[in-house]
């Protein structure tokens, strides 16, 4: 059995997510056959390595602010051009999230550095996130119908948001006890919360796209569509693949994140 399939399925018991066997019977296929380099201890060694000096860690929360808030936009985006409103409305749920959580690190980089980022910086980063909220965000605006994506395109893009989310739960446990350390005793409570709520985000974003994957799969069996499931397996193992690719050419930019955020007072 490989880690990262056995640790996304353990959280995903944790927090009682429904997915479908199916679904489960994909995710260790798939990486049994394309390892996820996040789950190997080398990466964990080498992010607590990293992590240790201070400025790569406070740029990193930055990244991560950044990654969120552009995330919430293109997510939303995708949402527009899904067919099937269900999908739509759970990935428009997850954008909202993405949203918040670019905040979240921004107000995590407040707390841990409190006077070492310039105050005009700081405002610059509020800005990072679009702030959509369930009561407060863009118009869904209909699309025409030659907008409207392929059943197979949408499928193929919430596979992989499926697995970057997994990808997302690893790096969030990795992150936790690195805030923690970095955390004074008057703000550890609030920052271990911060941390719980973001490891719990992911975890629901792996059960909703799951979710999806496994609804996908029952269309083909109502069809007697063999081939359908044939296809979300073999797109499901060519996907964790990209993402292993990705992954690692992220952590060859891994060393020069990180040396202009804090300032020397």
């Amino acid at each position: 059995m490989n880690k990262v399939s056995e640790l996304a399925i353990d959280y995903l018991q944790r927090y009682n997510c429904q997915v479908s066997e199916d679904y489960k019977t994909l995710l260790r296929e798939a990486c049994n056959l394309n390892p996820p380099p996040h789950g190997k201890a080398w990466y964990g060694k080498l992010y607590r390595q990293y992590s240790r000096d201070a400025e790569w860690f406070a740029n990193s929360l930055i990244t991560n602010a950044t990654e969120e808030g552009n995330g919430a936009r293109e997510v939303w985006q995708f949402a527009n051009h899904i067919g099937n409103q269900q999908f739509a409305e759970l990935v428009r749920s997850h954008a909202i999230d993405e949203s918040r959580h670019s905040k979240m690190f921004v107000a995590l980089l407040n707390m841990i550095f409190p006077t070492k980022i310039e105050a005009d910086f700081r405002t610059e980063l509020q800005a990072l996130s679009p702030e959509y909220y369930h009561h407060k965000h863009p118009s869904i605006e209909p699309v025409s119908a030659e907008q409207v994506l392929d059943e197979k395109r949408v499928m193929d893009e919430i596979i992989q948001i499926n697995l970057l989310e997994i990808r997302a739960l690893i790096l969030q446990l990795l992150l936790r006890p690195v805030l923690q350390a970095y955390a004074t005793p008057e703000n550890l409570p609030r920052v271990t919360r911060m941390s719980d709520l973001l490891i719990y985000d992911e975890t629901k974003h792996i059960e909703y796209s799951g979710y999806c994957i496994g609804k996908y799969m029952e269309q083909g069996d109502a069809c007697g569509g063999r081939s359908l499931r044939t296809w979300v397996r073999e797109m499901m193992i060519y996907r964790q693949k990209t993402v292993n690719e990705m992954f690692l050419e992220d952590v060859e930019l891994e060393s020069s994140v990180g040396k202009t955020v804090l300032t020397t007072q």
